[in-house]
């Protein structure tokens, strides 16, 4: 009996544990971990977020006025760990052609340097008193054959330094004697003048091993920085066979004849 009754207890005991275990799992759920800790920003973030920061408060060379602002356009990673940021200016909404500015950060989030192509304020009107149908029909004067428009837009160029023109930037695509063409066309949107041109398509120097001495294909860019992407022909480019990445240099002129 004495042993039966023990046998019973342990019953009850267990009985009532199982019953307490089920209670407080229903009242507390199941455990819940710690919320981690925010993983820290990667290399690229990093110096995204210093350029977009310098871009903003107008630091050095991207001091710029109130109606002004940048926005990002591409982000190339570069040598030891750092990317250059180039950004679009803008004026009143406006893109501004001539207004680019390029920022260099690193990884750890700090700016190395920054470079603006245009060091003034812009000022002036937004409205325009010249057509874009006008404007484009004095664009095409400056291209013996004109095949198409590639676009056409409101922007303020600024060149030399001044405080940048309303302007109408219409794209056309032909042919410049025999020589094909990509040309941007600025004209006043204010007088309806010509006030500045130029073509996407220049004539560069390749010296190739096999293909040549001297192939033909037209490069993309100006002033500094050219590419072997032919802007006429989509997906004409000459690139590095290991990565892919089309060539890019700092002048229009290419290889050595060497393989």
């Amino acid at each position: 009996m004495k042993r039966s009754a023990t046998t019973g207890r342990l019953l009850t005991a267990a009985t009532t544990l199982t019953v307490l275990a089920g209670t407080l799992a229903a009242t507390v759920g199941p455990a819940t971990a710690a919320p981690a800790a925010p993983a820290p920003p990667s290399a690229l973030a990093a110096a995204v977020n210093a350029a977009d920061a310098a871009a903003a408060a107008g630091l050095d060379a991207l001091a710029k006025g109130p109606d002004e602002s940048y926005q990002r356009q591409s982000v190339t990673p570069w040598v030891g760990g750092l990317y250059s940021v180039s950004y679009e200016r803008t004026y009143k909404g406006l893109p501004v052609v001539g207004g680019d500015a390029v920022v260099l950060a690193d990884a750890q989030g700090n700016v190395r340097s920054s470079q603006s192509a245009s060091s003034g304020r812009i000022q002036g009107a937004t409205t325009a008193r010249i057509s874009a149908q006008k404007a484009e029909k004095t664009a095409r004067t400056k291209l013996s054959a004109v095949d198409s428009v590639a676009s056409r837009r409101l922007v303020v160029r600024v060149k030399d330094g001044d405080s940048g023109r309303l302007a109408w930037e219409t794209v056309l695509t032909g042919r410049n004697g025999d020589t094909p063409s990509t040309l941007h066309v600025f004209v006043d949107a204010t007088t309806g003048e010509v006030i500045d041109s130029y073509d996407d398509v220049r004539a560069g120097t390749l010296n190739s091993k096999w293909n040549g001495p001297s192939p033909t294909i037209n490069t993309t860019g100006s002033g500094s920085s050219y590419s072997l992407r032919d802007p006429g022909r989509p997906g004409l480019s000459c690139a590095d066979n290991a990565t892919g990445q089309v060539f890019t240099k700092s002048s229009d002129s290419w290889g050595n004849g060497s393989a």
